[in-house]
């Protein structure tokens, strides 16, 4: 089948997590066009490599804000050109079908990837789209919202378990949404568990949009020197490629799939962002870890808070960090103790779409 695969470029998790059923694809000789924008689609292109085409399609902003006032007023401002985006986005679609004859379109999280005269798909875990103050009308709206566009879809995969939940009220204890009517697939991961020694005490991951990144980068960089053990810390800075040993600690500016996946396995306690990409990759790993929230990313806030509520993590704010302390607690909980088999969740998604089309 000739196939797009359109993918949200907000962050990487998005574009990672779409790889095992991405490989699922071309494994079975179906030929793939790649619609992205950004480091998400540069991802792509070095992971799949000649095996795809690449087309560069610009999908709608990150909605970030540093407080709930910023929240509110930028939600006035964001919302028209969310909407402008994706009709953008469509229209250049629309274009791309007139020229080649397209069987499917799965898309991960992007609303602009559908059409009506072929069998369209959308993986998305954020049914619901949170607000600071959880206010319910707002949520409820943002159901109505989904609503609408799911009509346009041959079906909605969402990358979770309808028990036992990994991103809770974001795609569970739906309103206006007929939870029957989506299909819980299961975790979507690019990293596999793996038997390694436990020789690493703390893996610190530091990522996010600028200038958070940077600050995060800051405050862990002074509070790793408390910690004892064998600790690794990566910057998350793509455009470098060192490393750099002191004592206990090995920093790197960036790892490759192969090496972040050694090292995860390798870890005791993982110290990290709250998106919801990472929850997974943790979840598929079993490895128990400290949270931390990108401050103004609600998603990742409302994530930390009901994973810390639950057991399974441990999650702290930002500005309230102090690691030693932190991961004393994060050694009582359990992280994710249910099976999670990435290779049933890729075979769901099959399933799902040869019964729909």
């Amino acid at each position: 089948m000739e196939i797009i695969y359109g993918v949200c470029s907000w962050g990487l998790g998005h574009s990672t997590r779409s790889l095992p059923i991405i490989r699922k694809l071309i494994k079975e000789n179906n030929n793939l066009t790649i619609i992205s924008n950004g480091r998400s689609l540069e991802l792509l292109k070095k992971e799949i490599g000649e095996k795809a085409l690449y087309i560069d399609i610009p999908d709608y902003p990150m909605l970030l804000s540093e407080n709930t006032r910023q929240f509110m007023a930028k939600s006035v401002i964001y919302w028209p050109l969310f909407i402008k985006r994706i009709e953008s986005g469509l229209l250049k679609l629309s274009k791309l079908l007139k020229e080649k004859k397209y069987d499917l379109i799965i898309s991960d999280a992007r609303y602009d990837m559908y059409s009506k005269e072929i069998p369209s798909f959308f993986i998305s875990h954020q049914i619901r789209i949170m607000n600071p103050l959880r206010i319910k009308m707002f949520e409820s709206g943002s159901e109505l919202f989904n609503l609408f566009f799911f009509k346009r879809f041959s079906g909605v995969l969402v990358p979770d378990y309808k028990e036992d939940s990994l991103s809770g009220d974001l795609s569970h204890n739906l309103k206006k949404i007929d939870e029957n009517k989506i299909h819980y697939i299961g975790a979507l991961s690019d990293f596999k568990k793996r038997k390694m020694k436990k020789d690493i005490n703390y893996l610190i991951s530091i990522s996010g949009p600028e200038p958070q990144r940077s600050i995060l980068e800051e405050k862990l960089s002074t509070q790793v020197r408390d910690l004892d053990g064998n600790i690794v810390m990566t910057l998350g800075k793509a455009e470098k490629n060192s490393r750099v040993d002191r004592k206990n600690i090995t920093t790197y500016s960036f790892l490759t799939r192969e090496k972040r996946e050694e090292l995860l396995n390798r870890a005791k306690i993982i110290v990290s962002r709250s998106g919801y990409s990472t929850i997974m990759d943790l979840a598929i790993i079993n490895s128990k870890a400290l949270l931390i929230p990108t401050p103004g990313q609600v998603e990742q806030e409302y994530l930390s808070e009901y994973h810390n509520k639950k057991g399974t993590f441990y999650s702290v704010n930002q500005n309230k960090i102090n690691l030693k302390k932190d991961n004393e607690n994060v050694k009582k909980t359990t992280g994710v103790t249910r099976n999670c088999d990435v290779n049933r969740t890729v075979e769901n998604v099959m399933n799902v779409i040869n019964s729909n089309t």
